[in-house]
């Protein structure tokens, strides 16, 4: 038998990690999940959760020199214009550094393509987008540093 046995598991646990959009309350997005797991639990099952390590989403500024210096550099590297996604994920560090450094533009990038499978046990990244990514930054370091003399 492959990936299952005849028997009923009698006791289970998952770790979940709850990404919200800016604007929303994480305490209380995580109380909607857990008010959720407990209402769609099936008969019998008792479901227990604690909350860890609630965090804000992230907002982003997308109008200063350091957004207009990466989006001129992923054009040039990529052959085509920068799009935008709003997503809910972020990461909590995000809010500490725009907190503690209200002025500064953040720009989170990561090397990646549709069939990276990021974060799963065969997870592979396409060389052509890793030397496409290197290529953006060494641009974007180029482009910023002269905005900035």
């Amino acid at each position: 038998m492959l990936g299952s046995a005849p028997a009923i598991t009698p006791r289970a646990s998952a770790r979940l990690n709850l990404r919200i959009p800016p604007g929303t309350q994480a305490g209380e997005a995580a109380q909607a999940l857990v008010s959720h797991l407990h209402a769609v639990a099936p008969w019998g099952v008792h479901v227990t959760a604690e909350i860890e390590a609630p965090g804000s989403g992230f907002l982003a500024r997308t109008s200063g020199p350091a957004y207009q210096a990466i989006a001129a550099a992923m054009h040039e590297a990529y052959g085509r214009p920068m799009v935008t996604l709003g997503e809910g994920g972020s990461i909590p560090l995000c809010n500490v550094f725009a907190g503690t450094y209200p002025d500064a533009e953040l720009i989170l990038m990561g090397v990646e393509e549709p069939l990276a499978l990021i974060h799963a046990p065969n997870e592979s990244v396409d060389p052509a987008e890793i030397a496409a990514m290197a290529l953006t930054e060494a641009l974007f370091l180029q482009r910023f540093a002269a905005v900035r003399s």
